[in-house]
């Protein structure tokens, strides 16, 4: 098959690093996959993914997109950004698309206007992916979609870049960040954006005595969350909280934590919580998405999505008897390795050319 897939950035996000595995893994099967992203790559270490032009606004962008489209069998989007320019440009290139929901579609749900912005191109595609039968099933009611045509594929991790950790890896990640054996250390990976709430982390730490947070990622809230680590001050001549910026190496930087905090308002299923159990961290999550999901079958803690002062406790027992929150990395491998998923991405798009035929 020739297949396009079209993205919104070439960030390494969690729906961008999805799209570059499951291209390489059906390459690697005999397809002919190209990545495309709506917007220019603004980073040095942005995946090797080509934009359509200067910006999803650019009218050379659509027209770019339409070619490209034409060219293809199939159309996978990536996300509610590309949901409009992608059902837009199938419809005039005469190819089907198949969308993937990469969160909680209740969430975004509730916005003003979603039942026809969202809702119209959505029954347009041929095939609609969520990453949790709960995500299927708010969309079949939300949108009135035909259950057919949606199909339930997870998210997925590569298992060759997360290796469990040993004891010298974790002493190997923690000198680099200059941190000893025995200090208990937090982690947070992902946006710093409002609905990541990542201020929770740091109510965590505050609470925590002797512990130190990690924080990696970027986004809206940097500045307001290292005024925050100052204020904090130092523990036994180590800040409380430090902010790393963009991690590069997320499997180093997870092998050197104790506990992975992931306190967000929305989530589809987060592929950091895979990455964490691969390695061998254990977790805690707020239950929104399909994280309840993930911790069935891999392991970890969740609590209620409001409920900070759970979410503190729990941490806190977490970090007393860490032996007894090992995730289960065969679960993992069962359930999200790459190779697997790609085989249900495979036929829901071997299903969606049969029936649209060019």
């Amino acid at each position: 098959m020739r297949i396009l897939q079209v993205t919104t950035t070439a960030t390494r996000r969690g729906a961008e690093v999805f799209a570059s595995q499951l291209g390489a893994t059906l390459t690697d099967r005999g397809h002919l996959v190209t990545t495309v992203c709506l917007e220019p790559p603004g980073r040095q270490d942005s995946l090797d993914f080509e934009a359509l032009a200067r910006g999803r606004t650019d009218p050379r962008s659509f027209a770019s997109l339409v070619r490209r489209s034409r060219s293809s069998d199939v159309v996978v989007a990536h996300g509610g950004s590309t949901l409009i320019p992608v059902a837009l440009a199938s419809t005039v290139a005469r190819r089907p698309f198949v969308y993937r929901n990469i969160g909680d579609p209740s969430y975004w749900g509730s916005v003003r206007g979603a039942g026809i912005r969202v809702g119209y191109p959505l029954r347009r595609a041929a095939q609609v992916v969520a990453l949790y039968q709960g995500a299927a099933d708010y969309m079949v009611q939300r949108y009135r979609l035909d259950p057919a045509r949606v199909t339930v594929a997870s998210n997925a991790v590569d298992p060759s870049r997360f290796p469990p950790r040993t004891a010298q890896s974790r002493r190997e990640a923690r000198s680099v960040l200059g941190v000893d054996d025995n200090r208990i250390l937090l982690g947070y990976l992902g946006n710093l954006s409002k609905e990541k709430r990542p201020g929770w982390a740091l109510d965590t730490v505050e609470s925590i005595q002797g512990a130190t947070l990690i924080m990696g990622g970027t986004g809206p809230l940097s500045d307001e969350l290292a005024h925050r680590a100052l204020a904090l001050g130092d523990r036994a001549g180590l800040p409380a909280c430090r902010l790393s910026g963009q991690v590069t190496d997320p499997g180093a930087f997870l092998s050197a934590l104790d506990l992975l905090l992931l306190p967000s308002a929305t989530e589809g299923i987060p592929a950091v919580l895979l990455e964490a159990a691969l390695v061998g961290v254990p977790t805690l999550a707020t239950d929104v998405g399909g994280v309840a999901d993930v911790m069935a079958s891999v392991g970890g803690t969740s609590v209620p999505v409001h409920d900070l002062h759970g979410f503190i406790e729990a941490a806190r027992r977490i970090t007393e008897d860490l032996p007894a929150h090992q995730p289960d990395r065969s679960a993992v491998l069962r359930d999200h390795g790459i190779e697997a998923v790609a085989d249900r991405w495979q036929q829901v798009l071997i299903r969606t050319v049969a029936g649209h035929p060019v």
